[in-house]
């Protein structure tokens, strides 16, 4: 029982100070505010897209009515083999707006990393933006992005999503979690930590993806944006920044039923088995241990009673740093609502970390009508 204790302790200092660190870099993290409205930079959104129909009308109109000079910018569709009406609202849009383009892949190739790298080597310009396309940007994204890249000379800028739902405990749930993963994210990056990004909002320079392209691991369908992430950061020379600014939001769904939640979320968790990088190994293994400790001790704590001791001091462990930091987290959009059920969603989380990693090494999985194996 003293090895249990001990580990339990151990478990909850390092994530103390793990998630701590990350707190910190969310706070040090300065919000930008300025505007230098550089419109020198011209900037292809690259949008990989698969059976979009009811998505891509939306998406258009929102990048149509963006806060920056369409002649400085261009929109290319790239299509991963739809079968639905995706292609043709691309077309009927293309005759409304000279900017926007259409990519669509050969029959050799699939997957929403070829369709992206299809869209990047057909972009004319040097900076590139990434969204989904059942995302919607703020009228001010591209922008905002531009402006980024103009002060920072960055090779990459990682921005927020955000989730939007209903009043449902589940979807409070999911953009509570959401932000979590936006706070972790930004918070790391501050500290030069390459631990996850989200392609839903994403800036890089052309030239920066062609020098790592090799290194995306085209053979595996996920993570997209964190092994591009990785593979800069591996470079040594490569500057890398998250846009901590409201105006650069970009805001997609919540998931509507627990069966595509879950689906989703073991597709994210399934490419963990392939970092490299110490930051992201050691962050996803953390997660998984200290919540998977806890339901174990939980489901042992009706024959053992200190278990649930034990558990219940991994709870509040991680809630002593978990709190302050999304508290924080949800202040800053303006969610902080959201913290009126972070105690229940602290507990559910312990069982959904640990069991969404146990399915996702089942391998397989649907996506799109598609079995792909992760």
């Amino acid at each position: 029982m003293i090895f249990v204790w001990i580990l339990a302790i151990s478990l909850v200092t390092l994530y103390l100070i793990w998630i701590g660190m990350f707190w910190y870099g969310w706070e040090k993290l300065k919000e930008q505010k300025d505007v230098k409205r550089d419109y020198n930079i011209p900037v292809s959104v690259v949008i990989p897209a698969r059976n979009e129909e009811t998505n891509l009308l939306p998406l258009l109109e929102a990048l149509s009515s963006q806060d920056y000079p369409q002649n400085h910018m261009e929109v290319i569709i790239s299509d991963d083999h739809s079968t639905d009406l995706t292609p043709d609202i691309t077309f009927y849009y293309i005759k409304r707006h000279g900017n926007i383009r259409y990519v669509k892949l050969d029959d050799s190739q699939e997957g929403k990393k070829h369709a992206l790298m299809n869209g990047i080597t057909a972009s004319r310009y040097s900076h590139i933006l990434t969204t989904d396309a059942d995302c919607l940007p703020s009228p001010t994204w591209v922008r905002s992005m531009v402006d980024c890249f103009s002060q920072t000379n960055a090779d990459m800028v990682a921005g927020p999503v955000l989730l939007k739902g209903n009043g449902s405990f589940f979807a409070r749930f999911q953009r509570l979690e959401f932000l979590s993963l936006i706070g972790s994210a930004a918070g790391s990056l501050s500290l030069g930590k390459t631990v996850m990004c989200n392609s839903a909002n994403l800036g890089f320079r052309k030239e920066s993806y062609m020098e790592v392209q090799e290194e995306l691991k085209d053979n595996i369908a996920s993570g997209d944006d964190v092994f591009l992430l990785m593979a800069l950061g591996r470079c040594g020379d490569k500057k890398l920044t998250y846009l901590k600014n409201r105006a650069a939001v970009v805001t997609t769904s919540i998931i509507d039923t627990f069966d595509d939640f879950f689906k989703q979320r073991q597709r994210w968790a399934s490419k963990s088995r392939h970092y490299r990088n110490p930051s992201s190994v050691f962050t996803s293994l953390l997660v998984f241990l200290i919540n998977l400790y806890a339901v174990c001790c939980l489901i042992f704590a009706p024959v053992f009673t200190q278990f649930l001791t034990i558990a219940g001091l991994i709870y509040i462990g991680k809630s002593i740093v978990d709190f302050p930091f999304l508290l924080s987290v949800t202040r800053f959009f303006g969610q902080q609502r959201l913290m009126y059920f972070f105690l229940p969603v602290q507990f559910l989380y312990l069982f959904y970390i640990s069991f969404t990693v146990l399915l996702a090494f089942t391998g397989v999985f649907d996506w799109k009508g598609r079995l792909v194996k992760w």
